[in-house]
């Protein structure tokens, strides 16, 4: 983007940043989507806020990588709190079922869950022994 353009594109942008001194977030103003992160328009297109702040601060988002939020507060556009990764590392780093589930280390039973005693089944992480321990039962118990 040319300079002018880039120039006025951050003067409105910034209209709509309000620091957080606790926190240290710069928190969006403008419009918020039903999933709490923040929408600013740029060439008539909508981007997400901290997308185009990231963007702003750091050139362009290389291809196949999102915008995790380090402060884990989607409405927060301060580029220091943001990183490029990949959708997985997003994913597992997030306050997620599939986040908590990835970071278990043990059945609930208490098995681990690593090395022979860990199974995929259906794409799911399951404990091998207690699978087997299962299977052995007589039906009905």
């Amino acid at each position: 983007m040319s300079g002018i353009v880039r120039q006025l594109a951050i003067t409105r942008f910034e209209a709509f940043c309000m620091p957080e001194p606790m926190s240290g977030c710069i928190i969006w103003m403008g419009a918020i989507s039903s999933n709490g992160y923040g929408h600013f328009w740029f060439n008539r297109k909508p981007i997400g806020a901290h997308v185009w702040a990231w963007v702003a601060a750091n050139g362009p988002l290389p291809q196949g990588l999102q915008i995790d939020h380090l402060c884990r507060n989607r409405p927060c556009v301060n580029a220091r709190h943001l990183e490029a990764v990949t959708g997985r590392v997003n994913t597992l780093r997030g306050n997620t079922i599939t986040a908590a589930n990835s970071r278990k280390t043990h059945c609930p039973i208490g098995h681990e869950l690593n090395g022979v005693n860990l199974i995929r089944v259906a794409g799911r992480r399951v404990c091998r022994e207690c699978k087997n321990s299962k299977r052995r039962r007589p039906k009905g118990f």
